[in-house]
């Protein structure tokens, strides 16, 4: 005969519902003890100093922003740390504006990818997205240059994957 288990006794369900309580309260506090980092931003490419000066920012060596300008989808290979974390959604030129956001624990970053010739060299729109995406992690679509489609990849911590 089998014993029958009491009905006080602990099983793994009541363990793994304590355990993730736990990590859920350590993960709250350490966003809510963690300090605020204001944003700061670097743009980097073809004719990044006429975007840096028409956004009105001083560049960042650190920054949580990175602007990155681009003629040709090929130029990617002089930058392999950006041609690395945008992976295949760059190699495919799969929109004309790509934001990157590689989530980490209180280090998020965002990469923002522009490919100049879908917006037609327009740098006034290329300059209102940026700042778009410059002031927060999930920005909003402008209306200048419906056609040139954003793309957003979350970039998950740990090597969990990407969401696009």
């Amino acid at each position: 005969m089998i014993p029958k288990t009491p009905p006080f006794a602990w099983t793994a369900k009541a363990y793994i519902a304590i355990a993730s309580v736990l990590l859920a309260v350590v993960f709250g506090l350490g966003v809510a003890l963690s300090p605020s980092r204001t944003p700061t931003v670097a743009v980097i490419g073809d004719r990044a100093d006429e975007v840096r000066t028409a956004l009105g920012i001083a560049q960042s060596d650190d920054a949580t922003v990175t602007i990155v300008l681009l003629n040709r989808w090929d130029s990617l290979r002089h930058l392999p740390d950006i041609a690395e974390l945008c992976w295949d959604a760059c190699h495919f030129g799969a929109a004309a504006q790509i934001a990157l956001t590689q989530m980490r624990f209180s280090k998020t970053r965002k990469v923002v990818v522009f490919h100049l010739p879908d917006f037609e060299n327009d740098l006034a729109c290329v300059v209102e997205r940026a700042r778009f995406e410059a002031q927060a992690l999930r920005a909003a679509f402008p209306a200048c240059k419906t056609n040139a489609a954003r793309l957003a990849v979350w970039i998950l911590p740990m090597g969990l994957g990407r969401i696009s």
